[in-house]
């Protein structure tokens, strides 16, 4: 299983996938097929690694976005640890930060500080799931300087909060909450 999601990983490049998203979406489900013990446990990792990188190169060849756009939708994903400015985002791009931000808006139907927040989530979901890391930690390392903020953030996109979303998708080894 773990050779064929090596393989769904290399046809969602092909379909135009980012590689890094690809290896990182790789790696994630390739960690959730070493923790699981049945072999339905592992057929369910497998169909939904499948499912999520076909998914994924759908979407992305449904909404082509402009080359500023990709630009800074790649430039966010590297740097989600990072700060993210809107106008580091703008000078990347050599386009205005007022003219970036609408241009955004108009193509991916968000503000840009949305669409930050919302791939922060999906990466605080995965760390919540394959790590035993404190809330807080992770809060940090996503650039939440609020650990409060980040649970009501996190709460607001995934409808539960990150010790509930732990909580429910542990595969009984991450059982530590913080």
């Amino acid at each position: 299983m773990i050779t064929g999601i090596a393989l769904v990983c290399r046809a969602a490049i092909e379909g135009g996938l980012n590689d890094e998203t690809a290896f990182t979406l790789s790696d994630f489900y390739i960690q959730q097929l070493e923790e699981v013990g049945s072999l339905k446990a592992i057929l369910k990792v497998t169909e939904k690694a499948i499912v999520d990188f076909t998914n994924r190169v759908y979407q992305l060849n449904k909404a082509k976005y402009s080359a500023p756009i990709i630009e800074c939708q790649h430039y966010i994903y590297n740097h989600l640890y990072g700060d993210i400015t809107l106008d580091n985002l703008a000078e990347l791009c050599c386009l205005s930060p007022n003219y970036l931000s609408s241009l955004f808006k108009k193509e991916v139907g968000i503000p840009i500080s949305e669409y930050i927040q919302q791939q922060r989530i999906e990466e605080a979901k995965k760390l919540l799931v394959i790590t035993k890391h404190p809330i807080s930690d992770i809060s940090t390392w996503l650039n939440f300087n609020d650990q409060s903020y980040f649970i009501k953030v996190f709460k607001k996109f995934v409808g539960v909060t990150p010790r509930q979303f732990r909580s429910e998708h542990s595969s009984g080894q991450n059982s530590t909450r913080s």
